[in-house]
């Protein structure tokens, strides 16, 4: 990853600088997707799964799942299956009208790099489609 960054002095013969930033961005997991982004009809219920793979050299455990906002979207955290290494978040949201819904769901870890990582949620109901 590079980043320029504008340094200001007071120099009057240099008054601005670019300076620039370069480094390797190790990932502590591969979240997939990174958001959850859900719409359909009014009645629909609507689902996602997100997908979690702790790196192997940042390897850490998933200690449990919390929403942010009490909100109706519910979210199920499932272990990894004998043999993997990935877990697994089952999104599931229902609305009979036509509303917006929002939440984060913070995940609880055992990582010293990052006891918490979160997942914006977006679910849109939109209206039926009126029937002949």
């Amino acid at each position: 990853m590079t980043k320029t960054i504008l340094v200001k002095t007071d120099d009057p013969q240099k008054n601005t600088l670019n300076l620039v930033v370069t480094g390797q961005v190790e990932y502590l997991a591969e979240i997939s997707p990174q958001a959850v982004y859900l719409n359909g009809k009014a009645g629909d219920t609507l689902e996602a799964v997100v997908s979690i793979t702790p790196s192997e050299k940042y390897a850490f455990t998933i200690l449990g799942l919390e929403k942010k906002n009490n909100s109706r979207i519910e979210a199920k955290l499932i272990h990894p299956v004998k043999g993997s290494k990935s877990w697994q978040i089952k999104i599931k949201c229902r609305s009979e009208k036509v509303e917006d819904l929002y939440d984060d769901l913070i995940i609880k870890t055992d990582s010293e790099y990052r006891p918490t990582l979160e997942i914006r949620v977006s679910v849109m109901f939109l209206e039926k489609k009126k029937t002949d």
